[in-house]
C-alpha cells in the first residue's frame, strides 16, 4: 500500500508540472496537486517506516474514528459538488438570448490564453446563429498582461467578423463576482435573458452567482482541454464553497 501512495504522489507532482507547462507558472491552484503529492508521499511514509507505523498507532481510535467521519463527509460533500458542476455543463438557452456576456480569461499580454479563446470561439458561434443578440465582454487587466482583458477579447470577436457596434465592454473586474456584476451595469433591459458564456466547468457557479444577481441567466458552455479537466473540476468545487461561503451565489 506505501508504494500505492508514493506512485501517487509522483503522479500529482508530474500533473502539476504538466498544469505550468501548459497554463504558465501563475496558473491559479496549481499549488494543490504539490500539496496533494505531499499528503500522499506522507502516507506512503507512514506505511513503509516503522517509527511512523508506532507514532500512528498510538493515536486514540476515537481521534481516528473522528477524522474517518469528517473524511466522508469531506467527500460526500465534494462529490455532491461535482455533480452540481457536471449538472451544467451541457446546458443550452432555451430561447435566444437577448445579451450574452463572456466572462474574462488570461491574456499573455496582448494575446488571448487557450482558455480564453474556447470561450470566445463559443461566443462568435453564438453570435452568427443570432444576429439581434449583443455581447458583453468582461475582464479588466491583470498582473502580466499588457491590456485589459475586454479589450484583447472585443478585438479577437471584431477579427472573426462581429460588428464593432454589438460588442460592449466591461474592463474593470477581477473575478467571476464582479464580472456580473458590472456586466449587468450595462444592460438596458435587466430582465432580458441573459447566456453566460465560460468554460464548461465554470458555467454552473457563474449561472448561479448571475441569478444571485437578478439576472435570467443561462448557461452557454465552452470546451475546455482535456488534460486540465482534473484540475479545473478541483479547483471549481472549492470556488464554489468559496462563493456560497462568501454569499456571492445561491442554488
Amino acid at each position: 500500500m506505501g508504494m500505492v501512495f508514493l506512485i501517487c504522489g509522483v503522479l500529482c507532482v508530474l500533473y502539476y508540472v504538466g498544469i505550468v507547462l501548459y497554463a504558465g507558472i501563475r496558473a491559479s491552484f496549481a499549488w494543490f496537486w504539490l500539496l496533494l503529492g505531499g499528503a500522499f508521499f506522507l502516507a506512503g511514509a507512514v506505511c513503509r517506516i516503522s517509527a511512523l507505523q508506532a507514532a500512528f498507532g498510538r493515536i486514540p481510535v476515537g481521534v481516528k474514528l473522528l477524522g474517518g467521519i469528517f473524511l466522508a463527509i469531506g467527500l460526500a460533500a465534494f462529490l455532491f459538488l461535482e455533480g452540481c458542476i457536471i449538472s451544467g455543463m451541457a446546458g443550452s438557452p432555451k430561447e435566444p438570448a437577448e445579451y450574452i456576456i463572456v466572462l474574462g480569461a488570461q491574456v499573455k499580454g496582448t494575446t488571448v490564453s487557450k482558455a480564453l479563446h474556447q470561450r470566445l470561439s463559443r461566443a462568435a458561434e453564438y453570435l452568427q446563429e443570432h444576429k439581434d443578440t449583443i455581447v458583453i465582454v468582461s475582464g479588466g487587466q491583470g498582473s502580466g498582461e499588457d491590456i485589459p482583458e475586454a479589450e484583447a477579447m472585443k478585438t479577437w470577436l471584431m477579427e472573426q467578423g462581429i460588428a464593432r457596434e454589438r460588442i460592449l465592454e466591461e474592463d474593470k473586474s477581477v473575478n467571476t463576482n464582479q464580472n456580473i456584476r458590472f456586466s449587468r451595469e450595462l444592460l438596458e433591459d435587466k430582465e432580458a435573458v441573459v447566456g453566460i458564456v465560460s468554460n464548461d466547468f465554470h458555467v454552473f457557479r457563474a449561472v448561479h452567482i448571475a441569478k444571485a444577481q437578478g439576472l435570467d441567466a443561462v448557461p452557454i458552455p465552452a470546451p475546455s482541454s482535456l488534460g486540465m479537466y482534473p484540475h479545473y473540476m478541483v479547483r471549481e468545487a472549492f470556488a464554489v464553497v468559496k462563493d456560497l461561503a462568501a454569499g456571492n451565489m445561491v442554488f
